[in-house]
């Protein structure tokens, strides 16, 4: 049987803006399921036994088991045990990107291998983790979307001073590999420069560039640097008492009338409307 994750989770899915999370539950044993992993995955084994086949491996997971699954992959699944329960957490990179910047994970050019599996074994810290965690998928509570992005971020520092510190180092380098581009992209960006000057940057031919930053961005680099533009273009008609003309040289256009014609259709309403409003 073919499933793919998260589809057949999708009844179950509690959605935040990018974590989704699910209390699996199964009640008897389970033949092998071809499974495709669509989304980045991390799975808070409860009770029960996994085995999950790779291309040249095999895992087992166990009670208070923590695994991590890169997306893309294809495994073959089967459940050991009459009953398995585990917590499914499915994000995107830029959660741990965010876990990243906010304790400054530095890595070596020698680090940036590619890893699509981790397996963190059962601790004392992590048991108590997932007994808290499962607390908050039992109760309607306030503010659940951070508490479990809090607990999530507790286990990835327990995990940086566990025993596997170096496996998830190799984890989050590739995490940052696959979006290098992007983030250095939006680290070098300027409001002033054509962005295609990052191609030479970059050491890139321009239509290598393109086609790169059409893959990753999913827009052109000319109309993603005009969403940016008037994004800050707003900030600043918001926030200062600059006028349309000062913002207009401010966020690199170059027209005044074409900032305008811009701006109104992205926005609804013209520069001045918008300022006007904000009084």
């Amino acid at each position: 049987m073919k499933i793919e994750l998260p589809l057949c989770l999708e009844p179950n899915l509690i959605k935040f803006k990018n974590l989704s999370f699910c209390n699996y539950i199964q009640k008897e044993p389970q033949i092998k399921n071809e499974v495709y992993i669509k989304n980045n995955i991390i799975i808070f084994v409860i009770k029960g036994t996994k085995l999950l086949h790779f291309e040249n491996s095999s895992i087992q997971v166990n009670k208070d088991s923590i695994l991590f699954l890169r997306s893309g992959n294809y495994i073959m699944s089967e459940i050991l045990d009459e009953y398995y329960e585990s917590l499914l957490f499915l994000y995107e990179d830029s959660l741990l990107l965010d876990f990243i910047k906010k304790y400054n994970i530095s890595f070596k050019n020698e680090s940036l291998k590619e890893i699509n599996i981790l397996k963190i074994d059962s601790s004392f810290e992590f048991e108590n983790l997932i007994d808290t965690t499962k607390n908050y998928f039992l109760k309607d509570i306030k503010n659940k979307e951070e508490l479990i992005k809090l607990k999530l971020e507790e286990a990835f520092l327990n995990i940086l001073n566990s025993s596997s510190k170096e496996q998830f180092i190799n984890l989050l380098a590739s995490i940052y590999k696959s979006n290098y581009f992007k983030i250095e992209v939006e680290k070098n960006f300027t409001y002033e420069d054509n962005i295609l000057d990052l191609a030479y940057k970059f050491n890139m031919p321009e239509v290598s560039f393109r086609k790169k930053f059409k893959e990753v961005f999913k827009m052109t680099p000319k109309k993603w640097q005009v969403i940016k533009r008037l994004e800050k273009a707003k900030v600043l008609l918001e926030s200062t008492n600059m006028n349309v003309s000062e913002v207009c040289i401010q966020t690199g256009f170059d027209n005044l009338s074409w900032f305008i014609q811009t701006f109104k259709k992205y926005y609804s309403q013209t520069p001045t409307q918008l300022k006007n409003n904000k009084k």
